[in-house]
């Protein structure tokens, strides 16, 4: 009988262990919901860059979304999750981390004390001649249009750019495409609108800017084949991004943070380079194993 009830306690002992272990978390600790971006992503090619990451060694276990917004809504909506999204995406339904004790900001991104940063690029046809295509890239490197960068929340890289000059004949081909990184996107919308009232207004034109998004990869594409006008990328891009580099022409529109995100009800308010590396390759997966986490505490 001592034996039955001794049985019959060890097992239930066993089944509450398992509980346990299941409640929180497969290393004996609170999860870490790690949501990534997907593979073609320039954001994520900038971040695992910037950490030391090999697109193999990313850990498997994480949820890969396809957009900027789709990763603030996730880590919104986990008490656990952690991402990481462009700096002018940022919202208050989200906490933005320190890295290695620098919080992310216009100014410490354009100084380089933040170091998980990278440029938005644009890429197009050497030999478009597109007289639109001309006059809207000599825009976006213009005072007006720099001074929209640092007003949304991005870093201006051309301190002595001077005021645009607006042409003195409406532009023979109205029309103009535009794809790629959906960090850059929502930026590239507004010097879009922007640029319209003001051909509009100064002109009497109505032009059409197409912007449409689907990933620095498909921007790069979509540039080198002619589907699109310019293409947009949240990396740095090369010569060797392209089949053939020679005839594409690279131009950087401004920088970037990449914010790291966590849900405003996290304790945690700054990570270090190595700690993140550890979490987006999957040797580190609970909350308790990093520095400044307090577990919540549960209301009865």
């Amino acid at each position: 009988m001592k034996k039955i009830i001794m049985a019959i306690a060890s097992g239930v002992l066993a089944v509450g262990i398992g509980i346990a272990a299941v409640g929180c978390g497969g290393s004996g600790g609170t999860e870490i919901v790690v949501f990534n971006r997907e593979s073609g992503s320039g954001t994520r090619d900038a971040f695992i860059e910037i950490l030391g990451i090999e697109a193999t060694e990313l850990y498997a276990g994480a949820a890969q979304h396809s957009s900027t917004s789709a990763v603030v809504k996730a880590v919104a909506g986990d008490a656990n999750g952690i991402g990481y999204i462009s700096l002018g995406s940022l919202d208050n339904t989200v906490k933005a981390l320190s890295v290695d004790g620098v919080a992310p900001s216009e100014t410490t991104v354009a100084n380089g004390t933040y170091k998980v940063a990278r440029p938005f690029e644009l890429m197009y046809q050497t030999n478009n001649n597109s007289d639109l295509l001309a006059g809207f890239l000599s825009y976006m490197q213009s005072e007006e249009a720099q001074a929209t960068i640092a007003d949304e929340g991005y870093v201006s890289i051309r301190s002595d750019a001077a005021a645009y000059v607006v042409p003195t004949e409406q532009f023979k081909d109205p029309n103009l495409d535009i794809s790629g990184s959906t960090s850059v996107g929502p930026l590239m919308e507004i010097l879009a609108e922007d640029y319209k009232a003001l051909i509009k207004e100064e002109l009497g034109q109505d032009i059409e800017i197409s912007v449409g998004e689907g990933g620095s990869g498909k921007g790069i594409e979509n540039a080198e084949s002619g589907t699109s006008d310019i293409g947009m990328a949240s990396k740095e891009v090369t010569a060797a991004d392209f089949n053939d580099g020679s005839k594409m022409t690279i131009l950087q529109l401004c920088s970037d943070g990449i914010a790291v995100i966590v849900n405003p009800a996290n304790s945690v308010t700054n990570i270090t380079r190595d700690a993140l590396k550890a979490i987006y390759t999957g040797e580190t997966t609970a909350w308790e194993d990093i520095e400044g986490w307090v577990a919540p505490v549960e209301e009865e």
